[in-house]
């Protein structure tokens, strides 16, 4: 044997690039930027003065400030499920409490009339939200893309 030994070393590299996607994605960015846009109008016209004095009316829709808030919290919510690998599954849970919230201000929309602004049309707006993400969570699959890239490195290491 001599002093230095001369080897060989091989060293293996394997990256993966995972990609999900789900039309559901798209859908879920539609309907978070809708109702951001809706929120932040209502909000620009009435101010945070007064949570639910001041109605502003938007595509229709009479809103109080904590109204405009509750679309921009729900959009911001729906985009965030827009952007997750787990759209499928986000999108049924947001769009159910849609159809839940929708349906109680529907159902009595007496109640709600002072602190949101909207009567029953407000109910049944958020009802058709909640349905159309409900559809295209279980209409639309979730595509899983993997790029698998492997590298073999050869490389000559001079050991004692």
């Amino acid at each position: 044997m001599t002093d230095h030994e001369h080897h060989e070393v091989r060293q293996r590299r394997r990256t993966v690039d995972r990609r999900v996607f789900s039309p559901a994605s798209v859908v879920a960015g539609i309907i978070g930027l809708l109702l951001v846009i809706i929120g932040g109008v209502v909000l620009a016209r009435v101010g945070l003065e007064s949570l639910t004095g001041d109605t502003a009316t938007v595509f229709g829709f009479d809103h109080t400030a904590l109204m405009g808030l509750i679309d921009v919290i729900a959009g911001l919510f729906f985009l965030g499920a827009a952007a997750s690998s787990s759209v499928r599954g986000t999108m049924i849970g947001l769009s159910m409490a849609a159809i839940g919230f929708g349906a109680i201000v529907a159902i009595e929309p007496g109640a709600f009339k002072s602190g949101l602004g909207g009567a029953s049309e407000l109910g049944v707006f958020y009802i058709i939200i909640g349905a159309v993400g409900l559809l295209a969570a279980w209409a639309f699959p979730t595509t899983v893309v993997d790029h698998v890239a492997t590298r073999d490195d050869g490389a000559t290491i001079l050991t004692n």
